[in-house]
């Protein structure tokens, strides 16, 4: 397992992934720190960190969802995948190793968030305060969101073979959501079992920052987590099942 974990870790670290998206959001960072220090009506020193990290944020969520999108067929798509299987290693050992790589690469995408937050606060705004406590909150939310929406994504990218159709479906997918989620909640006012289905789960970020989105989602926070785990075990099992059954 180890070997895999370092085999993984070693082709993220000489992939475009591990540097680009690091790039991209630091551009990101300081162009939104402009912006916003030059907006002198509406600017505001304690909030300017916030507004930062939750830019960062929304690349971070983007970032997740290409990659996973792509780990689990990246080795089929690049012929690599009969090496992995023809060694001594068992397709659970291989999905695993994955899974902890994608958890890897999310805690580093939120560490360079913070790093990037902080760098652009002392340009552009090194008095007030950092907002620290808002900051953990929209990690927090964000990560339940995740915790749920990475299986779903890994469960769709299986099906196919193919990275760059594999991309396309994990960011249509990512957007499809919030056109369907209007109508899962119109729905859920006729029949009240619906409010159990995965799409109304990920308003957890939504109702960890209002919750008076219960009124909307029918199901307390606590109830959310729950749900999220399960579901989130549920999607990861199918996607081995998938994942376990292809062929090179």
């Amino acid at each position: 397992m180890l070997t895999l974990l370092r085999q993984e870790i070693y082709k993220q670290i000489h992939g475009k992934f591990y540097i680009g998206w690091p790039i991209v959001m630091l551009l990101m960072s300081l162009i939104g720190g402009y912006f916003i220090s030059s907006n002198k009506h509406g600017f505001s020193h304690n909030g300017f960190a916030e507004n930062i990290f939750s830019t960062n944020i929304q690349f971070v969520l983007i970032a997740m969802v290409v990659f996973a999108s792509t780990i689990m067929i990246g080795d089929f798509a690049n012929n690599t995948v009969k090496y992995l299987f023809s060694r001594q290693f068992s397709r659970l050992q291989i999905f695993i190793s994955k899974l902890l790589v994608t958890f890897f690469m999310y805690i580093y995408l939120i560490v360079m968030s913070y790093i990037f937050t902080f760098i652009t606060k002392m340009i552009f705004a090194s008095s007030g305060e950092f907002g620290m406590k808002y900051i953990l909150q929209d990690m927090f939310s964000m990560s339940w969101f995740l915790l749920l929406l990475i299986p779903m994504v890994m469960l769709v990218s299986n099906i196919v073979k193919n990275n760059g159709v594999a991309i396309a479906i994990g960011i249509v997918f990512f957007f499809a959501l919030n056109i369907i989620n209007p109508f899962s909640m119109i729905a859920m006012r006729k029949f009240s079992i619906l409010k159990f289905n995965p799409i109304n789960f990920l308003n957890i970020d939504a109702q960890f920052g209002d919750h008076s989105m219960k009124a909307m989602t029918h199901l307390s926070l606590t109830s959310m987590e729950i749900g999220i785990v399960l579901y989130a075990l549920i999607f990861t099992v199918i996607a081995y099942v998938i994942y376990n059954h292809r062929n090179v």
